[in-house]
């Protein structure tokens, strides 16, 4: 019925239509490596908040014209945006970025900057690792050497003393940013 360069497209097509509106869209703020300032970081986030992974479960594809998913579980200890506090939010994120590198851990706590969900339901962190912090026990962003190359925070971070942040800290210090 298809020729197999036809299949390819619509492959393609299938892919791109799953994954989050803003990852195939263009950012509106960029640095010089191409990804999210903080400014957008912030305004391209339907989701910020820091919390625990509760559970993580991969889903098969059930039709041929659909995509792996994971499943994730996070029980939310500072909403930021988009959340209560204490909610249980479950997302989904194509499988294929596991693949390449991003997981989550029953467990593991983070900060995140999500996408909102795309028209069939998948979301990821705003610019990949940039929109992804890890947590301590204490429930502070573990900044780290390598944070002060990460786009879109650059400098700022090693403004701070310590080497521990509180989630609303660094959100607001994103936040006042955009507003420059």
């Amino acid at each position: 019925m298809f020729s197999s360069a036809w299949k390819s497209v619509l492959s393609s097509l299938i892919l791109l239509a799953a994954l989050p509106a803003g990852a195939v869209r263009p950012f509106q703020s960029r640095d010089e490596q191409g990804m999210p300032t903080r400014q957008a970081l912030v305004r391209n986030s339907g989701f910020i908040f820091s919390g625990t992974v509760k559970a993580v479960e991969r889903i098969s594809p059930q039709t041929k014209d659909s995509v792996a998913v994971v499943r994730i579980t996070f029980q939310v200890e500072e909403a930021l945006r988009g959340v209560r506090k204490g909610q249980l939010l479950v997302i989904h994120e194509w499988a294929g970025l596991w693949q390449a590198g991003e997981r989550y851990r029953p467990g593991e706590r983070v900060m995140l900057f999500l996408y909102p969900p795309s028209k069939v339901g998948l979301t990821s962190p705003v610019g990949g690792e940039t929109g992804r912090f890890r947590v301590d026990p204490q429930g502070n962003i573990v900044v780290e050497p390598q944070h002060a190359d990460r786009p879109g925070l650059g400098k700022d971070v090693d403004s701070f003393p310590k080497q521990r942040i509180p989630p609303r800290k660094l959100f607001l210090l994103l936040r006042d940013r955009e507003l420059e």
